[in-house]
């Protein structure tokens, strides 16, 4: 492999220091207000959204939930705005809640943050206001979560609304009517219902049985350093706002394989041209490689370097004025039908590398198939994105600090 990006992986951890602490300490702050929409009169401008949840009975299940967790006085002050993602009764059902008994039996410390999670307190926000550059925008929801791993502050759960032109979201969830107007604010109606994260990406891919080799090739990424020069330290801080692309286990295996085979008979090629026993005894070296587990990649037939090189084109990147930092949180629908490139941590030494190229296939406002090629081919030397891409076997994994996907295939940077 080449050095350009493998062995200046120390780089991109130096580079991170710098560029992280920044990035956190802005997510400290508060995140700033959008300015209010004023709405011309309308027929409904002198009904509260309390009160037309109240009275249309496709919203029983809402109402009922609404009722329980102690919020409808607050939807049907007229004095107030907010921002509601509201879903019908048929909105539970597809998302698993059948009927307004089961609404009325879930438990208030799961029922209260999912309602406060389709809230967005003190602005009214209209579909025209959302902009559709990638990938989306960030806006505190009425959720306020205690204390989690990686922070000591109390933390507003952000919902990330997108508007494309094949639709609207919130998070990854489709707006099916959007901009009804109230006197306290606005409404629109969603497709089902909006979950909140619930913990840190670091416990939800670690805890992940399919995700072994790749928690293993964090800890050797990592080999050597401390604090904020840590993935994992990005992966379990809960202020950070990330998206990464996770391999499956049979993916790091297929790598493994194939890494095995090749070194061996590069190996031989230096004394003869590989025979067909060669080849049967590197197949055997690779199953063997293979056999080793997750255990391979902290053993010297991989160098720390690659390994870390390799890791960050797994973490997508922008440079908003202060250097590549992992700052972006991209959903499925937030990624172009047409095949685009987006940046990585490999940036923060190459800057100028194209990065990951994806494209996700919708039909109507709901992605059916998202792939994201890499630059490198294996065995190296192909042409730039020829390899065969990776597709998302999970998607939009929600998590308090960011998104991970689970993808079939390694990528490669170079």
């Amino acid at each position: 492999m080449k050095k350009n990006i493998f062995q200046n992986s120390q780089i991109i951890k130096v580079s991170l220091l710098t560029t992280l602490v920044a990035f956190v300490i802005s997510c400290n702050k508060d995140l700033p207000q959008a300015t209010p929409i004023i709405y011309p009169p309308a027929n409904n401008s002198s009904t509260s959204i309390g009160t037309a949840i109240s009275t249309d009975t496709s919203y029983s299940f809402f109402k009922a939930a609404v009722t329980k967790a102690g919020l409808m006085a607050a939807l049907s002050d007229s004095t107030s705005l907010f921002t509601v993602f509201l879903p019908n009764n048929n909105a539970f059902r597809v998302s698993g809640i059948p009927s307004i008994g089961v609404v009325n039996s879930l438990p208030l410390a799961k029922l209260v943050p999912l309602i406060q999670y389709h809230i967005i307190p003190g602005q009214q926000y209209a579909s025209a206001s959302v902009p559709t550059s990638f990938p989306n925008i960030q806006l505190p929801s009425y959720l306020t979560i205690g204390t989690l791993p990686g922070t000591p502050l109390a933390l507003k759960m952000s919902v990330f609304l997108s508007a494309r032109t094949n639709g609207f979201w919130d998070n990854n969830i489709p707006v099916v009517v959007p901009d009804l107007k109230f006197n306290n604010g606005i409404v629109h109606l969603v497709a089902a219902l909006v979950s909140p994260p619930a913990q840190v990406l670091k416990a939800a891919i670690y805890n992940n049985p399919n995700l072994t080799y790749f928690k293993a090739a964090i800890v050797r990424a990592d080999s050597g350093q401390s604090g904020l020069h840590k993935l994992d330290s990005l992966l379990g801080y809960a202020v950070t706002n990330m998206t990464v692309l996770a391999p499956s286990d049979a993916a790091f295996q297929t790598l493994i394989f194939g890494l095995a085979f090749q070194s061996y008979l590069d190996q031989v090629s230096k004394i003869h041209p590989p025979t067909g026993s060669d080849t049967a005894n590197a197949v055997a070296t690779a199953n063997g490689a293979v056999a080793a587990g997750p255990a391979f990649l902290s053993t010297n037939n991989v160098t720390t370097a690659e390994v870390a090189g390799i890791m960050a084109y797994h973490f997508l990147a922008t440079d908003q004025g202060a250097g590549f930092q992992p700052n972006i949180r991209a959903f499925s629908v937030n990624f172009s039908s047409t095949p685009s490139f987006y940046t990585t941590l490999v940036n923060t030494v190459v800057s100028v590398h194209p990065g990951v190229m994806a494209k996700a296939t919708f039909a109507g406002p709901f992605v059916t198939n998202l792939q994201f090629t890499g630059l490198g081919t294996f065995p190296p030397g192909g042409a730039p994105y020829t390899g065969a891409a990776a597709t998302a076997t999970s998607l939009d994994n929600h998590c308090v600090n960011g998104v991970f996907y689970i993808i079939d295939k390694v990528l490669l940077p170079q």
